[in-house]
C-alpha cells in the first residue's frame, strides 16, 4: 500500500465530501439548456421549460441527475416523462441506460423491448435481451438477438463472445470455436479469443483444447491477467498439478504482492481441496467477457460505459466480487462516495476480497466526513484480522490526512510491530511514520525512519523529496539534499510538490533567480497549494518583484493554509519579508498586522 505524499511543510491529503447539488439548482441549469432545443424529442417537448412538470422538463432533469450519477432521481424524472410521452424513443433510450447503470436489469430488459418497438438505438437493447436469454438458458434466442443487432465496435466484441457462449450452452464446441475464430488476425481481440476458447473447452470437458488455449491466453497476457491466472490455476489444480498452480500464483504475487485472491488460492492448495472451474455455465462466461471489456474501458477513462458493462456482468453473475470491487473503484474515481459504499457492501462476507471492500468502505465514510464510522469499521477489522497491517495503515492514513499526526504515528507503529521486520515491500509505512514525526517536530525519529525508507524503497522519489526538503527547510546537509531533490525531479518532473522542493532548496542556498524559475513552474503544476504560492512570494520578494510577491502571499492566504502559517503570511504582506522575519524573531517591535488585505506598494 503506497502512501500519498508531498513536501514536508504541507498536509498530505486533501479531503472533502462530494455533496450532491439540489435538483432545484439542477432545474435552473436546464432552463439554459432548453433554449437550444433537443433534437429527436417529440412535439410535446416544445412546451416551455419553465414548467418542469412536462416531458421536456423531466427529461432534462433526468439527464442532469444521470450526469450527477443520482440514478434514483434520474429514473424518477425519466419515468414521469415517459408517462407523459410513452412512445418517445429518446426518453426510453435514456431511461434504459439509467436502469442498466443502476443495476435494475428487470427494468432494463423491459425498456429494451420498448426501445426495439419504438425504433430507438437497438444495439445495446439487443445485447441486454441476448444476455437475459443466455441467463435463462434460451441459447437460441440469445444467438438470434446478437445476429439481428446492428454491428458496432463494442457490441461486436461482446456480441461475438455471447454467441460463442450460446453455442457452448447448446453443447456445440465446433460452432463456438468457429465464432471465436472470427477474432483471428485481430491482435486487440486475441486475449479475449484465447481466454474464452479455454473457458469454453473446459466447460465442455475438452481438457486438451483447454490446455492449449490457456497457454495461448497466458502468452497473450504475459501472465499479468488476474482472470487468466485464476482460471488456468484452477484448471491445473483440478488436473492434479497443484505444484504448477502454486508456482503460477506466486508468479502473479510477484507482480501484485499479497493479492488476497492469490493468498486464498495458495491456502486452498495447502488444504488439499480442489476448486470448481472459474466458469460453470454460459452466463458466467459472458460475465467474464463483460468484466474484461469494463476493466479495459475503466483504464482508458471510459467510466460511464465501463459501469454499464460491469453492471451487465453482475446481472449475469451476482457473486462476481472482482467486478463489484472494480465498480466500487470507478464510483470512487467519480467521487460518488455513497454509491461506492453501497457497491462494496455487496461483496460477499466470505470473499477473500471482503477485507479490501471493508477498508474502502471506511475510507469513503471518512471522505463523507463520517470519520467516527470509518474508525469504528477499521477498529473492528483490526480485531478480525490481527495479523494484517492493512486496516491499521488505513486508519493511520485517515488520521494523517486530518493532521492528527500523533494518532497516525501510533497506528503506523502498531503496523510496524505487526510486521516485526520491515522489508522493501512495506517501506511506505516507515515513510508515513517519518512524515508524522516530522510534523510533530520529533526530527531525530523522523530522520531515522525516512533514511530507512530511502534505502528500502531504493530511493523512491517521494522519500528523496521529503527527506531532502526537510533537510533544506532546516538548513541541514544542503548539498546532499539538493542532489536528492534533483533525483526526485528527474523521476517526477510533473510533480508540483517535488519541483517546489527544488525551488525552495535554491532559495535556501541564496540562488533566488533560480528559485523563482522553479517555483513559478511548481505553481503552474500545483496552483492550489498555499505553501508553494507562499514560497514563490518569498522568492519574488528577494529578486525585487515585491508587488508580485504580495500578490502571491495574498493568493496563499485565500487557499486557507495551516493555522501556524497564517500570521507569518499576514506579517509579510503588512511589513515585507525582512521586517516580518525580524518581528518573528523578536528583533523588531511591530504591531499585529491588520488583516493582510490592504494594498501595499513595493
Amino acid at each position: 500500500m503506497e502512501v500519498q505524499s508531498c513536501s514536508a511543510s504541507r498536509s498530505m491529503t486533501v479531503k472533502g465530501g462530494a455533496a450532491k447539488r439540489s435538483f432545484a439548482a439542477a432545474l435552473a441549469v436546464t432552463a439554459a439548456l432548453a433554449l437550444s432545443g433537443c433534437a429527436g424529442l417529440g412535439n410535446s417537448f416544445g412546451q416551455s421549460a419553465r414548467n418542469t412538470d412536462t416531458p421536456f422538463g423531466n427529461y432534462l432533469a433526468g439527464r442532469y441527475a444521470g450526469a450527477e450519477r443520482d440514478l434514483d432521481a434520474a429514473s424518477s424524472f425519466l419515468g414521469k416523462a415517459m408517462e407523459q410521452d410513452p412512445g418517445n424513443s429518446v426518453l426510453i433510450e435514456r431511461a434504459f441506460i439509467v436502469a442498466i447503470s443502476a443495476g435494475d436489469m428487470d427494468e432494463a430488459a423491459a425498456l429494451a423491448e420498448k426501445s426495439l418497438e419504438t425504433g430507438g438505438e437497438e444495439r445495446l437493447a439487443r445485447l441486454v435481451l441476448a444476455l437475459s436469454a443466455l441467463k435463462s438458458g434460451d441459447y437460441e434466442d440469445a444467438d438470434r438477438h446478437i445476429r439481428e443487432a446492428t454491428p458496432g465496435p463494442f457490441t461486436a466484441l461482446i456480441g461475438t463472445l455471447t454467441r460463442a457462449w450460446a453455442a457452448a450452452g447448446e453443447g456445440d464446441g465446433d460452432a463456438a470455436n468457429a465464432i471465436l475464430d472470427t477474432f483471428k488476425g485481430r491482435p486487440a481481440f486475441e486475449l479475449f479469443r484465447s481466454y474464452h476458447a479455454a473457458l469454453i473447452a473446459e466447460y465442455l470437458g475438452n481438457k486438451e483444447e483447454a490446455e492449449a488455449a490457456y497457454g495461448e491466453a497466458m502468452s497473450a497476457s504475459a501472465g499479468a491477467s488476474l482472470r487468466v491466472v485464476e482460471a488456468y490455476g484452477r484448471f491445473l489444480e483440478r488436473t492434479d498439478r497443484a505444484d504448477q498452480a502454486a508456482s503460477l500464483y506466486r508468479d502473479y504475487e510477484a507482480l501484485s504482492p499479497d493479492h488476497p485472491l492469490m493468498k486464498a488460492n495458495l491456502a486452498r492448495i495447502a488444504s488439499g481441496k480442489k476448486p470448481e472451474p472459474l466458469v460453470t455455465r454460459p452466463a458466467e462466461g459472458a460475465a467474464e467477457a463483460l468484466y474484461g471489456l469494463g476493466s479495459a474501458l475503466a483504464q482508458e477513462s471510459g467510466l460511464d460505459l465501463s459501469i454499464v458493462y460491469l453492471q451487465l456482468g453482475l446481472y449475469l453473475r451476482p457473486d462476481f466480487d472482482v467486478a463489484r470491487i472494480l465498480l466500487g473503484d470507478i464510483y470512487e474515481r467519480a467521487q460518488d462516495w455513497d454509491t461506492a459504499i453501497a457497491t462494496y457492501e455487496g461483496v460477499d462476507k466470505g470473499s477473500p476480497l471482503r477485507p479490501n471492500a471493508d477498508i474502502q468502505i471506511a475510507i469513503n465514510y471518512d471522505r463523507l466526513e463520517q470519520t467516527d464510522e470509518a474508525e469504528e469499521r477499521l477498529r473492528d477489522l483490526q480485531e478480525r484480522m490481527p495479523g494484517s497491517i492493512d486496516p491499521v495503515v488505513a486508519l493511520g492514513d485517515i488520521f494523517r490526512a486530518q493532521e492528527r499526526y500523533a494518532e497516525a504515528a501510533k497506528e503506523y507503529t502498531k503496523a510496524i510491530d505487526i510486521l516485526g521486520e520491515v522489508g522493501p515491500e512495506n517501506w511506505s509505512v516507515l515513510y508515513a511514520r517519518g512524515v508524522c514525526y516530522e510534523r510533530l517536530k520529533r526530527w531525530p525519529e523522523s530522520e531515522k525512519d525516512l533514511k530507512r525508507a530511502l534505502v528500502l524503497s531504493d530511493e523512491h522519489p517521494l522519500v528523496l523529496n521529503y527527506l531532502g526538503y526537510s533537510w533544506v527547510d532546516q538548513k541541514l546537509n544542503l548539498d546532499t539534499a539538493m542532489e536528492m531533490i534533483r533525483k526526485a525531479v528527474d523521476q517526477r518532473p510533473q510533480d508540483g510538490f517535488i519541483v517546489d522542493s527544488l525551488g525552495w532548496a535554491h532559495y535556501r542556498l541564496g540562488n533566488y533567480e533560480e528559485a523563482v524559475k522553479h517555483l513559478e513552474r511548481a505553481v503552474v503544476l500545483q496552483p492550489d497549494d498555499p505553501v508553494i504560492n507562499d514560497h514563490l512570494g518569498d522568492a519574488l520578494w528577494k529578486v525585487g518583484r515585491k508587488i508580485e510577491a504580495r500578490f502571491q502571499w495574498r493568493h496563499a492566504l485565500e487557499m486557507k493554509p495551516e493555522e501556524d502559517l497564517v500570521p507569518q503570511i499576514e506579517a509579510k504582506i503588512e511589513y515585507g519579508l525582512e521586517a516580518a522575519g525580524a518581528r518573528q524573531r523578536g528583533e523588531a517591535d511591530l504591531p499585529e498586522p491588520a488583516n493582510g488585505t490592504e494594498d501595499k506598494g513595493a
